[in-house]
């Protein structure tokens, strides 16, 4: 198993420019992430590691959407989303991370409900409500923590 300092510096050469359009070693990053990349999310290189790892995750979106391989694609928005969830849930992490996170899952639920309403089979119609109705009640439950600022702000 890869550090988390290795496998953010070869997400890193991933993204130089002659590494770029090699999907697959950024696929393979993505099945590579070092489980401790949560543990280490309250210091630098874990929310770089984070932000390296949603970007990808969102490439990985856009590249398969453009193959035509819409269940994949959507796969790896739905990941994102689910990592982003899991990192409000857990009360081990600061207020300012959860904060940060429910701001994002507010952008990717908006990417996600967009990519199912350009697609054509009504069944990604049914999972764009499905999915607005479940993040309703996800940041219910989550009583206006993106809505809050700290005494910092």
């Amino acid at each position: 198993m890869m550090t988390l300092h290795c496998w953010l510096e070869s997400v890193k050469t991933w993204y130089q420019p002659n590494h770029s359009h090699d999907f697959s070693a950024l696929v393979s990053l993505i099945q590579q992430t070092p489980l401790g990349m949560m543990d280490e999310l309250d210091n630098e290189t874990g929310s770089e590691a984070l932000a390296y790892w949603l970007d990808a995750c969102f490439r990985l979106t856009k590249y398969y959407q453009h193959q035509g391989y819409n269940e994949q694609a959507f796969g790896y928005i739905q990941l994102s989303y689910a990592k982003l969830q899991a990192i409000v849930c857990d009360a081990n992490y600061s207020s300012e991370l959860k904060r940060w996170s429910l701001k994002k899952l507010d952008r990717i639920i908006v990417a996600m409900v967009e990519f199912c309403q350009h697609q054509t089979d009504p069944q990604w119609q049914q999972e764009s409500i499905q999915l607005i109705n479940l993040h309703v009640a996800f940041m219910e439950s989550q009583q206006h923590l993106n809505l809050s600022y700290s005494a910092n702000n």
